[in-house]
């Protein structure tokens, strides 16, 4: 690992630049870390954005059956009519009925 390596490394991280600019850091620190740690410890977690790509939402939006999801909703509805009605037959019942 060289400071070159650590210069790229911090591309990926922007959101360390704020930490240096706050006095939180210095970049020695941060290069010290980095030496000593790498670029997968735990220090760096804060700091790293998870970018969701757009492209990959639309690929799983694509591969969604809705026929399949549709079907899925209509057992779900069936199901909690079902419950739905055993809970009101419940709810009549006369009060000697569970004796």
């Amino acid at each position: 690992m060289n400071i070159d390596d650590f210069k790229t490394f911090i591309k990926t991280i922007p959101n360390i630049r704020k930490e240096v600019e706050n006095g939180h850091y210095s970049w020695q620190q941060l290069y010290e870390y980095y030496i000593l740690y790498g670029e997968n410890d735990k220090i760096w977690e804060p700091y790293k954005e998870t970018h969701t790509d757009l492209s990959y939402i639309l690929d799983i939006l694509k591969n969604i059956d809705l026929d399949a999801l549709s079907k899925t909703f209509e057992g779900l509805q069936q199901v909690l009519a079902l419950l739905s009605t055993m809970m009101s037959k419940d709810e009549n019942k006369p009060s000697w009925y569970d004796d």
